[in-house]
């Protein structure tokens, strides 16, 4: 996972981009804007239509003027991270596809305590080059995401986490720019965090002013051997490497384990589905919650797939499997929202 991705809720909802729009895009953007762009090259899954536009602002700056220009113009938009945990239609996305890993990335050492220290990381950061700079310094709390995919930013909307630990177990603050261009600093008290999901609090504030884009995170890590942060870090990407499918495309576990019982993955293993196929999606034989592209699915055939295992599992167990991948986008060009 993996992310991330916050959509703008504009009055209208656009069917493209007209020349006025795209000329503004260009303005405001140069060469960090790019048009019709087929999202399967920037998620995981490798599946997914073609974007109106992909803008890559620079900086606080650039991303303030965008959003409070796609607001005035009712041009909707999404924030992506590493595309990790994001499964795009075929149709595509209409309006502003925004990625924040191009430039919003960075890592600093903000505070040293007597036994941990904080870290400050930009949203777009890999949350791999956040486990390396942690384990290089002697910092735990995070190992547990060692080689999960996907940006800083995506892992807190996310809240990012195994069985070992979750990503709000050492968050202390996040920053939030609102669309109206309004820049706060919230708390983890502040925040609601969940089973994969951050509920941001309502801001009362003028209209508008709603869904926030996570600009950074600030983290307080306990202090520890780094050699013994070496060997768990080694001893988690094995694990993972024998448990889950490597080298192929996927979202990461497709659906949210129910709330007791067995995983996901155990209940689509006892129903018998691994390695059924739809097109060029695979059920894996390795882990049963993982859906992977053989190189030519499209992200009907993954939908498709995922409609079967979802009704198996609640005709055999009685569970009602909800999917962990966020999807976007439209089935079809002259589909209506996002």
């Amino acid at each position: 996972m993996m992310n991330a991705a916050v959509s703008c809720d504009g009055e209208k909802v656009a069917t493209g981009l007209n020349i006025e729009e795209r000329g503004w895009l260009v303005s405001l953007l140069g060469q960090k804007v790019h048009f019709d762009v087929p999202m399967r090259r920037h998620t995981t899954l490798a599946v997914g239509g073609p974007a109106d536009a992909l803008a890559m602002p620079a900086d606080i700056k650039d991303l303030t003027t965008l959003l409070s220009g796609a607001r005035q113009r009712a041009i909707p938009w999404l924030i992506v991270g590493g595309g990790s945990n994001l499964l795009v239609r075929d149709g595509g996305v209409r309006g502003i596809v925004i990625a924040l890993t191009p430039y919003f990335k960075g890592i600093t050492t903000i505070g040293h305590g007597r036994e941990s220290v904080r870290v400050a990381a930009k949203a777009g950061t890999r949350l791999q080059t956040l486990c390396r700079y942690t384990i290089e310094r002697g910092l735990a709390g995070i190992t547990f995401a060692v080689g999960i995919p996907g940006s800083v930013g995506g892992a807190i909307a996310m809240n990012a986490g195994t069985a070992d630990g979750w990503i709000s177990d050492v968050l202390e603050t996040i920053t939030v720019l609102w669309p109206t261009g309004r820049l706060q600093r919230l708390s983890r008290a502040d925040l609601d965090f969940g089973y994969r999901r951050l509920y941001l609090p309502t801001p009362q504030i003028t209209a508008g002013d709603h869904q926030g884009v996570i600009i950074e995170g600030t983290f307080a890590f306990p202090r520890a051997d780094v050699q013994q942060l070496r060997i768990n870090s080694q001893k988690i990407k094995e694990r993972r490497r024998r448990r889950q499918p490597v080298g192929v495309s996927s979202a990461g576990c497709f659906f949210k384990n129910p709330p007791s019982g067995p995983s996901a993955g155990e209940l689509i293993d006892k129903a018998g589905l691994k390695g059924k196929r739809v097109g060029g999606a695979e059920i894996s034989f390795r882990h049963g919650n993982f859906i992977i592209n053989r190189g030519n699915a499209s992200a009907a055939d993954i939908l498709t797939l995922a409609d079967i295992i979802e009704a198996r599992v609640a005709v055999e167990f009685g569970v009602r499997l909800e999917p962990e991948v966020i999807i976007v986008g439209e089935s079809n060009h002259a589909s209506k929202s996002i």
